[in-house]
């Protein structure tokens, strides 16, 4: 596994430019996601073990990797990782069933 997440369709390493979409989806660099976790179930998990498994999750399509800011800090836009996520696990219980039943 790489340190890198995959590079976006279009890197903005310089000046931001105005993308409307980012400013109604739930967009986090990992910091900020961590500080979530932390207000949400009192405890705060690594910044790095967080971003490795926002990697994972990026590698397969639960959130999007949208940038790096000026400090090196990752950006990630999970405004659709609830609809994935609970789709995935929707699927794999659904599996499970059939599964179950056919036995």
């Amino acid at each position: 596994m790489t340190d890198r997440p995959p590079s976006p369709p279009t890197p903005s390493l310089g000046p931001q430019t105005h993308d409307p979409a980012l400013e109604t989806g739930i967009v986090a660099t990992t910091e900020q996601l961590a500080a979530a976790v932390e207000d949400a179930l009192g405890c705060r998990p690594d910044d790095a073990v967080l971003e490795s498994l926002l990697l994972e999750l990026d590698r397969h399509g639960y959130v999007d990797w949208v940038t790096v800011t000026r400090t090196g800090a990752h950006v990630w836009d999970c405004s659709e990782s609830a609809d994935r996520i609970g789709a995935a696990i929707a699927t794999a219980v659904a599996d499970r069933l059939a599964s179950w039943l056919e036995n």
